[in-house]
Order: structure tokens, then sequence, then C-alpha cells
């Protein structure tokens, strides 16, 4: 996975596909450095405030495959974003 600049207006992620009770996953990634940000997904915030950490979320399919998932910031200073699709090997 290659992680990229968080965007000043926030980035989406496209959502996971789902069908018939079988899903691939989509999981975001944003990676905060040293300056305090907050990091809402969805309008909802998943963590405030935070410093040097590395956040993990999933993304859901939403409706008819074509949901994305919002994410945005409170400063996007040494802040990264990524997403990947969890495979299903079996």
């Amino acid at each position: 996975m290659t992680l990229s600049a968080a965007s000043g207006g926030g980035d989406t992620i496209a959502g996971g596909m789902k069908a018939g009770g079988w899903g691939l996953a989509v999981i975001g990634v944003v990676v905060v450095g040293a300056t305090s940000t907050t990091v809402s997904v969805n309008g909802t915030a998943i963590a405030t405030g935070v410093t040097n950490q590395t956040l993990v979320f999933a993304c859901g399919p939403g409706y008819n495959q074509t949901g994305t998932t919002a994410i945005t910031y409170s400063q996007v200073t040494n802040v990264t974003v990524g997403a990947a699709r969890l495979a299903d090997t079996v």
C-alpha cells in the first residue's frame, strides 16, 4: 500500500464489494505525525487530538456497491492516507 499526503478538503476511499453474503473488505489507513489532529470518517470523529499514531478503519460497501468513505482532518501537516483491499485467498 502506498500512502499519499492528506488533502486539505478531505479524501474519499471507494468501499468494498459485497455479493451473496460474501465481501471483500477495504481498509483505510491514516498516519498522523507530531501535530495534534482529529480524524473523522463519514462525519464521525474516530480519533481526537492524536499525535504520532496510525489509524486503521473499515470502509463499507454502501448501497448498491457504490459507497465511498469520506475522511476529513482538522489539519494535514504530516498526515498521510491510503487504502487496501483485503484479498480472499480461499
